[in-house]
């Protein structure tokens, strides 16, 4: 279950459910010595960026269930993947989301062996409020 729960995070890394979350500023800063942010602004962080950022995350684009070991995830700041959003906005039913998605993922590759007929690299994103795929996904379900 614990390397079922790493290809699901590294899944909500490459797609996450929403594209992006948006917060108020309270004070200004700058970001990178660059970017002044007033207060009360309002600001979005685009999560599908911050997930795919090579410096957190080598070789973005490949899919590595690994770079959610414990080792790997120890010195990774906590805000560098973010599927659910963070902080005191995220969302409430964060755990009973993931707990649902193993149980139902558990429960359908202990009874079927499943190959996809579409490459990830042919699947076009649908970038609305959540995130889906825009193409039908054709897949084979054989019984183990």
């Amino acid at each position: 279950m614990k390397y079922l729960e790493q290809c699901i995070k590294e899944s909500l890394r490459l797609y996450p459910p929403i594209q992006m979350i948006g917060r108020q500023t309270i004070k200004e800063f700058t970001v990178n010595n660059k970017y002044f942010i007033p207060s009360n602004s309002t600001v979005y962080v685009p999560l599908l960026c911050v997930h795919r950022d090579p410096q957190t995350f080598p070789n973005p684009e490949v899919f590595d269930p690994s770079r959610f070991s414990p080792e790997m995830c120890k010195n990774r700041n906590p805000y560098s993947f973010i599927p659910f959003s963070a902080g005191p906005r995220n969302c409430i039913g964060q755990k009973f989301a993931l707990l649902e998605e193993k149980t139902f993922l558990a429960t359908i590759f202990r009874k079927y062996k499943i190959q996809s007929f579409v490459h990830r690299n042919e699947i076009k994103i649908d970038i609305s409020i959540v995130i889906k795929p825009s193409n039908k996904l054709k897949m084979k379900f054989e019984l183990r």
